[in-house]
């Protein structure tokens, strides 16, 4: 739309000016087919302007130079040549700026020259100066926008720079993790589940009491089960590792509501197990979210609030689902550690809310509801 406004803008200059101008100036050709089909070149020129300056302007100044070579009368259907070449130095047609301004001063310089008169030399000089005066701001406009291309280019790269340092310092910083956890923690996981083994054996063949043998089943398992654990975590820090041997190892799924049992048979204490309402399947995250809730309640029972029972309460409502964790240890008067924040962080990602606090009955007791 703007460039159709200024091709009839300057249609309307163009033709008004030559015919007021016609009627001054009794020694020019009169207007004739050719002369309009000129002018009208001259403002069409400018529908090339968006795409094509270059070609905007030789088409303007084309047509100009027709009209004053062959005598039409003086007027303003200079301005869109003008135009067109400003607007082609500014896009950076340098050349073909600076090689239309030459033409656009050559054509009525070479006429002075032929036809010498004062008046005729004084009019070159003036109009060499607007045609100067019309390019130099355009070359300004043009390094002002090239020079804030560049500085945007320079703040993109800048700025790309930076993510990818980021990205780089954090793969160092997990692959550094990972490796702590391989070399150090993993290993010492490792000892705990052998020798928790080993003494097994050895009571059993003692027929030591049974409370031992149970305590290290339970310390048994649960390094098992770190150790998996730990080694889906080795997989997400790093990404792409291959198993030994070349072969890669089945991934286990997620722990959820349907591991709980397993979990509450060695979580070191005794724990009643009660569901409310109708079974269904969780959503990934809400259960995975329920079972770990309900490992670090236990740790915290076991480790904080010296608990000697603990239940487990699992309801299924309508959009959500509520585990409740109740234990009969110190309550909130026992040390907690970081564990209730975790829960929390943990419990507020998928958009649930954590409640912690005495129980009615004494003890303490760990809520989280989460939507569904």
């Amino acid at each position: 739309m703007k460039t159709i406004a200024l091709v009839c803008g300057a249609a309307v200059v163009v033709f008004f000016s030559a015919g007021m101008a016609s009627g001054n100036q009794p020694d020019a050709r009169p207007l004739d087919l050719l002369g309009y089909a000129l002018l009208a070149a001259t403002a069409l020129g400018l529908a090339w302007l968006p795409r094509r300056p270059d070609l905007a302007l030789a088409t303007c100044a084309g047509a100009e130079a027709g009209l004053f070579a062959l005598g039409y009368a003086l007027s303003l259907w200079a301005v869109p040549a003008l135009i067109a070449l400003f607007s082609a130095i500014a896009a950076g047609r340098r050349l073909a700026g600076w090689a239309g301004a030459a033409f656009l001063v050559a054509v009525p310089g070479v006429a002075a020259a032929v036809r010498w008169e004062a008046d005729v030399a004084i009019a070159v000089v003036i109009w060499a100066l607007l045609v100067l005066v019309t390019a130099q701001p355009a070359e300004v406009s043009r390094a002002r926008r090239a020079y804030t291309e560049e500085v945007e280019r320079r703040a993109e790269e800048a700025e790309r720079t930076r993510e990818e340092e980021a990205l780089r310092r954090a793969q160092e910083e997990r692959l550094r993790v990972a490796r702590e956890l391989h070399d150090v923690t993993s290993h010492t996981v490792s000892v705990i589940a052998l020798h928790a083994a080993v003494a097994a054996e050895a009571v059993e063949r003692a027929g030591g009491p049974p409370e031992a043998a149970a305590a290290l089943l339970v310390i048994r398992t649960s390094s098992r089960q770190a150790l998996a654990e730990m080694k889906a975590v080795l997989g997400v820090l790093r990404p792409g590792t291959a198993a030994p041997h070349g072969l890669a190892e089945p991934r286990r799924p997620s722990p959820g509501c349907a591991q709980l049992p397993g979990l509450l048979r060695t979580a070191g204490l005794p724990v009643t197990l009660g569901v409310e309402g109708e079974r269904r399947p969780l959503p990934p995250a809400a259960d995975l979210t329920v079972y770990r809730v309900v490992q670090e309640a236990l740790t915290n029972s076991i480790r904080h609030a010296n608990a000697t029972t603990a239940t487990v309460t699992l309801a299924y409502e309508t959009g959500a689902v509520t585990v409740r964790v109740d234990d009969d240890g110190q309550g909130s008067q026992a040390p907690r550690g970081h564990g209730l924040t975790g829960m929390a962080e943990r419990v507020a990602a998928v958009g649930g809310r954590l409640t912690t606090g005495n129980a009615p009955d004494g003890g303490f007791r760990v809520t989280a509801r989460l939507p569904t």
